[in-house]
């Protein structure tokens, strides 16, 4: 049989160089985590973010927004589709315990394959739009998947809506830096991440809405993980008034001609120089006696399961580096790992102007996609057969034969087309174990 150990430890130098630009070639294509394994969710999936925005006629609009991945409904195969239905019930009650607004809101979404179901990169997405006058109020969310019937209740958030005109700076919120076009209207896709800022290879800007039009600038500083991240005289600004709508299958903002014209701020490209952690958003303006503070967190949505663990993600380097290299980033104090790790890929970061490294998502997506997919029976890590080292050198190939030898044995022909590389593997005993046996 073929030693991959051999071929991972021996020529490593040019061959690492060659899965690297690998990753970055087939970045498009790879698998991802199995959407239903539990311990691949690292944090509640359901996102809901509340926005409060001013009416003209003295209310307020408030907007209930949520988004939960397609890798968590329960989808029912159709006739050509594949279709799952979410319900979302939204009870608003003031600080005497007495109902003051109540909706619902079903959401369906149909999609064409099997794969779709389970992509980490789909959501389903809505928002629930209420009236209601400024004071304290608490939120009650229950959310239910109607395929499957089962039943969560969110926990009660207070509110405390303030009139407009008694608060300057109103609640910051993210937007991606695209465009669409709404009803001949341009529109901005909301980040739709529960308030936080995403650590993302997409890039975001943070809209800073202020009451008082005659502003013209402000100065922001973000801390996050106790340093000053950024610090800036924030002066591009838009005059409009903003609600949020859906538009194209996103959640957007746009002109509502039934709000208050908010100065809205914009910082633009907020994530570039952020890490995930805790952010603290500072906002001043000493001649209006500014003073504000926004707590939130930079969150890896979609983050690779292998990188949850900064040991556990160095020892997987081992596929493409040697013993001895990995031992000795093992060897540094655990605290340490963290900042080890992210030195180590940064020499392959395609965009090192950001903090997010496309290349290092990539590869522990592969490492993901490897552990789970390729175990055979008694196997516990399909990262370390045959099929998952392949697979996390080249990533997913561009075809894939399966046939029968003369000796009844399954086999499988991964071809990769731009190398022009090909590896057959048989499964001898018939449970799932692939060996590899030319390449």
């Amino acid at each position: 049989m073929f030693c991959f150990e051999y071929f991972s430890f021996k020529k490593k130098n040019n061959l690492k160089k060659f899965i690297i630009s690998f990753i970055l070639v087939y970045s498009s294509i790879f698998g991802q985590p199995d959407p239903y394994n539990p311990e691949f969710i690292s944090k509640l999936p359901f996102d809901s973010e509340i926005i409060s925005l001013p009416r003209t006629d003295g209310d307020l609009s408030v907007f209930y927004i949520f988004r939960i991945p397609y890798r968590l409904l329960v989808f029912e195969r159709q006739t050509e589709s594949f279709t799952a239905a979410f319900r979302v019930i939204v009870e608003i009650t003031d600080k005497d315990a007495k109902l003051v607004s109540r909706d619902i809101k079903d959401s369906k979404v149909s999609v064409s394959s099997f794969e779709e179901t389970h992509d980490i990169s789909y959501f389903l997405q809505d928002y629930l739009r209420f009236r209601i006058k400024p004071g304290e109020y608490k939120i009650t969310a229950t959310i239910s998947d109607m395929n499957s019937a089962g039943e969560v209740a969110i926990k009660p958030i207070k509110v405390n809506l303030e009139k407009y005109k008694d608060k300057i700076v109103q609640h910051p919120f993210v937007i991606a830096a695209r465009e669409l076009l709404c009803d001949e209207q341009r529109a901005f896709v909301l980040a739709n991440m529960g308030g936080n800022i995403p650590f993302s290879s997409e890039n975001f800007h943070l809209i800073i809405p202020v009451t008082d039009t005659s502003i013209t600038e402000l100065n922001v500083e973000i801390e996050s993980n106790d340093q000053t991240i950024i610090s800036t005289k924030v002066t591009e600004s838009y005059t409009i008034p903003v609600g949020i709508t859906e538009c194209e299958g996103y959640l957007s903002i746009t002109k509502d001609s039934e709000t208050v014209s908010l100065r809205n701020f914009v910082l633009r490209d907020v994530n570039l120089g952020l890490d995930e952690g805790e952010l603290i958003l500072k906002i001043r303006n000493k001649e209006y006696s500014i003073d504000e503070e926004f707590k939130s967190n930079i969150v890896w949505f979609n983050k690779p399961f292998s990188l949850m663990n900064p040991e556990k993600a160095i020892e997987f380097l081992n596929f493409i580096e040697s013993d001895s290299v990995v031992y000795s980033m093992l060897k540094n104090r655990s605290s340490k790992y963290p900042e080890i790790l992210k030195t180590y890929w940064l020499k392959f970061d395609p965009t090192p102007q950001s903090t997010y490294n496309e290349v290092m998502y990539e590869y522990y997506s592969r490492v993901d996609y490897a552990i789970k997919e390729f175990r055979g029976i008694g196997k516990n890590n399909g990262a370390k057969t045959d099929r998952g080292v392949v697979y996390i050198k080249f990533g997913k190939p561009d075809n894939i034969e399966r046939s029968s030898n003369p000796q009844g044995q399954m086999m499988e022909i991964w071809t990769y087309s731009k190398s022009e590389r090909k590896f057959s593997f048989v499964d001898k005993k018939g449970i799932g174990n692939f060996i590899l046996t030319e390449n």
